[in-house]
């Protein structure tokens, strides 16, 4: 008999709960719905967070990292290289391949079938926050057309972090050059 309006007292505290949060959720981009024109081109690498340190790990020795999104022959997938600079200035290349499929919002990593990949907007036009998840980690990453975007745009991504329950955040450092990209 009571059960009844303990659960309606609960339900309203959720609401209100929630009407004070102060978190923003994150608007998700349609990955084959994507402007290509818009999102082709020149990234820059400038922060990742996740829920815990070991997700960050592959990215504490980098000092920068320059990505180029271009389309392939085919329209379902897009190319994406990357110009890594450790720490130790060494230049590292890297390249893979997103897949595009229409009933899908999400990017398939070729090679890669256990990854999964969200884009989301930024608050700054010029930034695109990305959410990777695989079997042993879940993390997001910042990415900006600048080498160093303005303060309120990282400080929207910790926010967006925190928000997803992921306290650590890492910064790139981005102190080296950026790496050209080797062609093949």
């Amino acid at each position: 008999m009571m059960d009844g309006p303990w659960y309606y007292l609960l339900y309203l505290y959720g609401v209100f709960v929630d009407a004070l949060s102060v978190c923003d959720s994150p608007v998700k981009l349609h990955a084959s719905e994507l402007n290509r024109d818009q999102y082709l081109g020149r990234w820059f690498f400038i922060a990742a967070a996740s829920s815990s340190t070991s997700s960050l790990a592959p990215f504490t020795g980098i000092d920068s990292t320059l990505f180029r999104m271009t389309q392939s022959n085919s329209h379902e997938r897009l190319q994406l290289q990357a110009a890594l600079r450790l720490k130790t200035g060494q230049c590292i290349p890297r390249s893979w391949v997103y897949l595009l499929k229409e009933e899908n919002a999400d990017l398939a990593t070729e090679g890669r079938s256990h990854m999964r990949t969200e884009l989301f907007s930024a608050k700054c036009p010029d930034s695109i926050i990305v959410q990777e998840t695989d079997q042993d980690y879940q993390r997001i990453l910042l990415y900006s057309r600048v080498l160093h975007p303005a303060e309120d745009c990282i400080e929207d991504f910790k926010d967006k972090a925190f928000c997803l329950d992921m306290d650590e955040f890492l910064l790139i450092p981005r102190t080296q050059g950026a790496c050209e990209f080797q062609e093949s």
